[in-house]
């Protein structure tokens, strides 16, 4: 099975971090809307392993 890479986008403009540790963040695979939270690459990978309807 082929996968193909998700569009990034560059938020980098916003001056984004992390919900959860704070880190900067410059590339989301989503365009952020300003009534939830955001989180890096890491964060949100510990977050759909620990509660994977998390983010459903």
């Amino acid at each position: 099975m082929t996968y193909e890479r998700r569009k990034m986008y560059n938020v980098s403009h916003l001056g984004l971090t992390c919900a959860d540790c704070g880190a900067k963040i410059e590339e989301l695979p989503f365009e952020p809307k300003t009534d939830r939270p955001v989180y890096c690459q890491k964060c949100a990978r510990n977050r759909r392993r620990d509660n994977p309807r998390a983010l459903r």
